[in-house]
C-alpha cells in the first residue's frame, strides 16, 4: 500500500499561478487508440521500488508481483486483440514524484505501479485499475510494548508512545486519524525511505508505534524486525491497483485484464511466490469475517506470527551454537600450531646440549610420536568431514616426522607450515555449503604443492582458472577427488621414466562450470586392474560418487561427471574427467 502524495494542482486563482498539465517527458506512451490501429505500441510504466511488490532482485532484474502482475497485462493484450505491446519501466526518483506526474499527465499511455490504494478521494483525480489485491493497514508497536485487548488500554497508551510513518501514504492518513480522534499530542516523526525503514524506526523506539499493511509486516517479521501487531484499530481499504491518467482511453483492456479470471489466477500464484503458501492464503482471505466477527484469516495470521517469532528464536540459537563451534575449532587449532613451535623449540635446544644429545633426541622421538599419534586420531574426525582420502594425512605427517628426525630443519618448517594452512582450510570449507572456485583451486594448489614435495621430480601442474570464473559457486573439495585419482590412478603409476602431468581446466559457460581434470597417466581401467592385483580394491561407490548422486538428488540442477581417453597430436596418451557444475548451484535459497 503506497499511497499518493496530493501535490496541489489546480489554478490558483487569488495569486493568479496555473499549473497546466504535465506530458511525459520524454516516454513512449501511445494511447491505445493507436496501439489498435497500429497494431502495435509502447506504454511507460513508472515504479518505486518495495519488496516483495516491485523491485530489483540480486543479479540487477526487475522482479515482484506488481511487475510480473504488469508483464502478463502485455501478454493479454497481445492474445486478446493481436497487436504488439511493449512496456517501458520507469524508475521513479523518489516515490513522492510519481502521483503528481500521474495526475497531472495528459499522456494516454502512463502507468504507476507501487501497491497504491484506492481511495474515493484519489479516483477523482487519477483512474484506477480493478483491485488485484486485498489492502489491510495493521497497527505495529515495539516489541516491547504490551498487546493491549482494549481500545481503551490502547487509546491509554498513546500518552506515552511516539508515531512512525512516510509521508504522503495512507499510513501516515491512519495514522494522524489515530492521532486526532484519541491523542492529539502524540509527536509524529516521518521516514522519507520506505516501509521497512519506518517499522525499523518503530523496533528501535521501545514507544514506536505506526500503521504499515499486513503483507509488508509479515515479510518484516521475516526479515526479524522486531515489531508486533497490535490487533486493534485495522484499517480495510478497497484494494491495491495500478493508476493512469484521468483522460486516458486504456479503461477497455485495463478492465478486461484486472477482472478475467487468468489475472485472478495470476495474483494468487505470485502471491503464494513471493510470500509463500501460508501468508498467501492470509492475505487473499485477509477481508473475510467469520460469525464471530473474528476474520479466519486473522486467527491464522496470529498464529503465523508466533511461527516466525518461534523460527527467529531458534535460528538466533543455532547461530549462537555454530560460532561456539567455530571457536572452538580455531581453539583446537591454535594448539597444534602451539604444540608444532614448541617442539621445534625444544629440538632447537637440543642440538647444543652434546652430552644429552642421545638421550634427548631419544625423548623427543617418544614425545613426537605420541604428538604425531594424537594428531591422527583428530584427524581421522576430519577425513569423515572433509571426506578426503586418509593415505594423504598419514603420509604427509610421516613427511613431517622424517624431515624432523633429519634434521632438515628449512623443509620441516616449509612443509608444515603447508601442511597446517591446507588443514584449516579443509577444517573450515568442511562446514560450508558450497565455496567460490578461488577457494577451490587455492585448496587444489596447497595440496598439489604437498604432494610434489612427497615425490619430487614425479610430475608437474597446472591450475588455470580465468577471472570471470573465480566466484563460481562449487561444491567443496569435489575437484580435489578428480586430482587425487588422476595423481594416484595416473601419473604415479608411470613406469617408462616419463615426467607426469597434472592440468586442471575451470571454464564458465551460460548455464554452467566446466571443470577438466586431464593427465598422462596410465588409463583408469588399467590403474583399476593394477589395484584388483594388489588386493586393494574395495568395489565400494567412491565418495565423489556418493556426493554427486546424493545432490542431484535434492533438486533439478544436476552434477554431471564424464570421463574419456585417448591420444594427444604427440601420440601421448591421456585421461580427462570433466566435470559440469550448474550454475547458480542451488534451485533455492540454500548456500
Amino acid at each position: 500500500m503506497r499511497s499518493l502524495i496530493n501535490i496541489i494542482g489546480i489554478l490558483l486563482l487569488g495569486q493568479g499561478i496555473v499549473v497546466a498539465a504535465v506530458a511525459a517527458p520524454g516516454w513512449r506512451t501511445d494511447s491505445w487508440k493507436q496501439v489498435r490501429e497500429q497494431q502495435s505500441g509502447t506504454i511507460t510504466v513508472l515504479w518505486d521500488e518495495i519488496e516483495p511488490f516491485i523491485y530489483l532482485d540480486k543479479s540487477g532484474a526487475l522482479v515482484g508481483i506488481e511487475y510480473e502482475l504488469m508483464e502478463g497485462f502485455r501478454g493479454f493484450v497481445e492474445q486478446e486483440y493481436g497487436v504488439q505491446l511493449k512496456i517501458n519501466w520507469v524508475k521513479a526518483k523518489e516515490f513522492k514524484d510519481i502521483y503528481p506526474q500521474i495526475r497531472s499527465s495528459d499522456a494516454s499511455g502512463l502507468f504507476a505501479l507501487s501497491y497504491y490504494s484506492i481511495t474515493a478521494e484519489r479516483k477523482k483525480e487519477v483512474k484506477f485499475s480493478p483491485p488485484y489485491m486485498p489492502d489491510l493497514n495493521v497497527l505495529v508497536s515495539n516489541n516491547s510494548m504490551p498487546a493491549f485487548e482494549s481500545g481503551p488500554q490502547l487509546i491509554a497508551g498513546l500518552k506515552k508512545m511516539t508515531g512512525y510513518t512516510l509521508g504522503g501514504t495512507t499510513m501516515e492518513q491512519d495514522l494522524l486519524t489515530l492521532r486526532e480522534r484519541y491523542f492529539t499530542a502524540m509527536p509524529v516523526k516521518y521516514n522519507p525511505v520506505n516501509d521497512y525503514e519506518v517499522l525499523k524506526d518503530i523496533a528501535a523506539d521501545p514507544g514506536g508505534i505506526g500503521y504499515v499493511p499486513v503483507s509488508i509486516y509479515v515479510v518484516a517479521l521475516q526479515r526479524g524486525i522486531k515489531v508486533k501487531r497490535q490487533r486493534l484499530f485495522d484499517v480495510r481499504r478497497e484494494g491495491f491497483a495500478a493508476i493512469y491518467p484521468k483522460n486516458s482511453d486504456w479503461d477497455e483492456p485495463v478492465n478486461r485484464y484486472f477482472n478475467s479470471t487468468g489475472a485472478k489466477m495470476q495474483v494468487s500464484a505470485l502471491i503464494r511466490k513471493y510470500l509463500g503458501e501460508e501468508v498467501a492464503d492470509i492475505i487473499l482471505d485477509i477481508s473475510a469475517k467469520d460469525s464471530l466477527g473474528l476474520g479466519k484469516s486473522d486467527i491464522e495470521l496470529l498464529t503465523k506470527e508466533r511461527e516466525i517469532v518461534t523460527q527467529r528464536l531458534i535460528d538466533t540459537a543455532l547461530v549462537v551454537e555454530r560460532q561456539r563451534i567455530q571457536q572452538g575449532l580455531l581453539l583446537i587449532a591454535a594448539v597444534v600450531i602451539l604444540m608444532l613451535a614448541a617442539l621445534f623449540y625444544s629440538r632447537y635446544h637440543t642440538r647444543k646440549k652434546l652430552v644429552q644429545q642421545l638421550a634427548q633426541r631419544n625423548q623427543l622421538i617418544v614425545k613426537q610420536n605420541e604428538q604425531i599419534e594424537q594428531m591422527n586420531q583428530l584427524l581421522k574426525l576430519k577425513v569423515l568431514q572433509g571426506r578426503m582420502n586418509p593415505h594423504f594425512l598419514f603420509n604427509s605427517l610421516n613427511s613431517i616426522q622424517y624431515f624432523i628426525t633429519a634434521d632438515n630443519k628449512k623443509a620441516s618448517i616449509q612443509y608444515i607450515s603447508k601442511f597446517s594452512t591446507f588443514l584449516r582450510k579443509i577444517i573450515h570449507y568442511g562446514d560450508e555449503l558450497s565455496i567460490s572456485s578461488k577457494d577451490e583451486a587455492s585448496l587444489l594448489e596447497e595440496y598439489l604443492w604437498l604432494e610434489q614435495t612427497r615425490f619430487p621430480g614425479r610430475f608437474d601442474y597446472k591450475i588455470t582458472l580465468p577471472e570471470h570464473a573465480r566466484q563460481a559457486a562449487i561444491l567443496p573439495l569435489i575437484v580435489h577427488s578428480l586430482v587425487e585419482d588422476a595423481l594416484y590412478k595416473g601419473v604415479l603409476n608411470i613406469k617408462d621414466n616419463r615426467l607426469g602431468k597434472i592440468n586442471i581446466d575451470f571454464n564458465l559457460q551460460d548455464d554452467g562450470l566446466w571443470v577438466a581434470v586431464t593427465d598422462n597417466g596410465i588409463s583408469r581401467e588399467s590403474a583399476d586392474q593394477l589395484e584388483k592385483r594388489k588386493g586393494i580394491s574395495s568395489g565400494e561407490e567412491s565418495v565423489l560418487s556418493r556426493r554427486i548422486r546424493l545432490f542431484n538428488r535434492q533438486g533439478s540442477r544436476k552434477i554431471n561427471l564424464q570421463y574419456t581417453a585417448g591420444s594427444g597430436n604427440n601420440e601421448e596418451g591421456f585421461n580427462r574427467t570433466s566435470l559440469y557444475i550448474p550454475q547458480p548451484l542451488f534451485d533455492g535459497s540454500f548456500s
